[in-house]
């Protein structure tokens, strides 16, 4: 990867809020979200940029630690650091997703804290997201989608523009997993890069370059390909430990997958009510109702995947009761897998090497 894309990805990597300090800087409102099952869409509609916030898992964590148990997310933890230190201070308000634990959890706790003149920072916002498959939890979620349109002061003419927009970044997250589903697929660390960049960048900018290199010729990709499934990685050194051992990750199941966003979304006459029932029905997030047998079989024809590796964290609990039955899929699907649970949330306990020798084993059986 080269030119604007490339350039967009190594500025937001280095500091993921650099793009939203300058806006901020400038006057523009901008708007945290905290997971994809949060929309964006409303944050433009309200005339804000919205940022990803997934903290820095790693650095030090004194103000967090005083604060919070230790089975919260590494992210959450680290995401709570900089809320504390004054680090999102610039930021006006911050979405929380009730279909997360971990997140709904640092909501309340933060909400205490500033109501107790502890901790300053942005507003604190609860989107109060119902997943389960029945009319009851549509409602919910359609009410609690109106009450946060208002609270951010979204502009109702404003959303079928702004769901476009998004719409735009679905239709190219969709393209680039077509890409990694052909023989010509990019490298997986690649692609994680490019993933973790993306709502850190301008959206516009980062949509036309990532278009732009999506038209260019790509090599043939060699070795093993690996379907990664469970925990969100920090970073690519999962990717990065299959490319060691000679192979390459060509899908994800989970909420890295760049099916993230799900499929475009048809507006309609009612912006608002099509917006919430994506977000009811997306398959993201630990409370997503998700059949993993189906997925899998799923995607590993799509992607022609020959292993899966499952990683789970410790803090993670959210994939641990499907483990068993992902693995009566992928035995009847005759797939190799490595089932890595439990795990520390840095691979410091030798997950990389332990991948690598899976791969080299699926590329010796190829």
């Amino acid at each position: 990867m080269s030119g604007p894309l490339q350039s967009l990805v190594d500025v937001a990597l280095r500091d993921p809020l650099a793009m939203a300090r300058a806006r901020a800087a400038e006057g523009t409102r901008v708007i945290g979200r905290i997971g994809d099952d949060v929309p964006a869409e409303l944050v433009y509609a309200a005339g804000a940029i919205p940022v990803a916030l997934t903290g820095n898992p790693g650095g030090p964590t004194a103000h967090a630690d005083r604060y919070l148990e230790a089975g919260f997310l590494p992210s959450i933890r680290a995401l709570a650091e900089q809320w504390l230190n004054g680090e999102l201070d610039f930021i006006e308000s911050v979405i929380f997703s009730r279909a997360d634990d971990s997140s709904q959890r640092l909501y309340y706790y933060l909400c205490e804290l500033q109501r107790m003149g502890i901790a300053r920072g942005p507003q604190p916002l609860l989107y109060d997201l119902a997943k389960i498959p029945r009319p009851s939890s549509l409602r919910h979620t359609l009410a609690a989608t109106a009450r946060l349109a208002a609270a951010l002061r979204s502009d109702p003419a404003l959303l079928p523009a702004a769901i476009s927009q998004r719409n735009r970044r679905r239709q190219l997250f969709a393209a680039l997993q077509r890409r990694r589903d052909s023989s010509a697929s990019p490298p997986g660390a690649l692609v994680a890069r490019i993933l973790r960049a993306a709502d850190a960048c301008e959206s516009a900018a980062f949509d036309a370059a990532l278009e732009a290199w999506l038209k260019e010729p790509m090599a043939p990709a060699t070795g093993p390909r690996l379907l990664l499934l469970g925990s969100t990685p920090p970073d690519e050194r999962l990717h990065a430990a299959v490319e060691a051992g000679g192979g390459q990750v060509v899908a994800e199941i989970g909420d890295q997958a760049l099916t993230r966003l799900g499929p475009p979304i048809e507006a309609g006459t009612d912006a608002l009510a099509a917006l919430a029932r994506r977000h009811h029905e997306l398959d993201f997030g630990p409370r997503a109702v998700r059949d993993y047998p189906a997925m899998l079989r799923t995607r590993i024809a799509a992607c022609r995947a020959d292993g899966v590796v499952v990683w789970l964290i410790d803090q993670d609990e959210s994939l641990a009761w499907d483990v068993p039955a992902m693995k009566r899929a992928l035995a009847e699907a005759h797939v190799p897998a490595l089932y890595l649970t439990r795990r520390q949330w840095d691979a410091g306990d030798g997950a990389g090497e332990e991948i690598a020798r899976f791969t080299m084993q699926r590329a010796a059986a190829s």
